[in-house]
């Protein structure tokens, strides 16, 4: 029931920790959002994960978010609409924690999926003055339209909400 810490010297700090669950930290002793990897730090670029790609072709390095409906891993059972499929989740430190949030980015399935054919949309939320949770605020559909203040009635190839008025593009 111990963690697993590695260190570069002996008179250094620790340098990486696996939880007795497998959770790997970097830079911290406790995994406050509890996913399976988490680095912190205090100084500039040192708490980022960095990709990078160096080959003479058109490929870029890149970060995979995917789902899966499958209970184990390993198996692929077919999403659903309005399953979100990845989302990246941005908070801040109130002076109590760093659990609220900012924005967030999410890609969801937007249809009925089936065998390569996977509907997607991209959705942007923020947090307005005063709250305590992300609303919705902009949304690009599977079929490219796109939604300024409006999830669910998107007319023409841009519609942009606001209060009581709406315009079409």
């Amino acid at each position: 029931n111990s963690a697993l810490t590695f260190h570069t010297g002996s008179s250094q700090p620790e340098r990486l920790r696996i939880l007795s669950d497998g959770k790997v930290l970097i830079g911290h002793t406790s995994n406050i959002f509890n996913y399976k990897l988490a680095v912190f730090g205090t100084d500039g670029g040192n708490s980022g994960i960095s990709a990078s790609r160096f080959s003479n072709n058109s490929s870029p390095s890149s970060i995979i978010l995917s789902k899966s409906r499958g209970t184990s891993i390993g198996s692929y059972t077919i999403v659903q609409d309005d399953d979100e499929v990845g989302m990246i989740d941005f908070r801040g430190a109130d002076g109590s924690d760093n659990m609220s949030k900012v924005a967030e980015i999410k890609a969801s399935i937007d249809g009925t999926p089936g065998s390569n054919d996977m509907p997607g949309r991209l959705t942007f939320h923020t947090t307005a003055d005063g709250a305590s949770s992300t609303t919705e605020r902009l949304r690009i559909d599977s079929g490219g339209k796109v939604g300024v203040n409006e999830a669910s009635n998107i007319n023409g190839r841009l519609h942009v909400q606001h209060d009581a008025l709406a315009e079409n593009i």
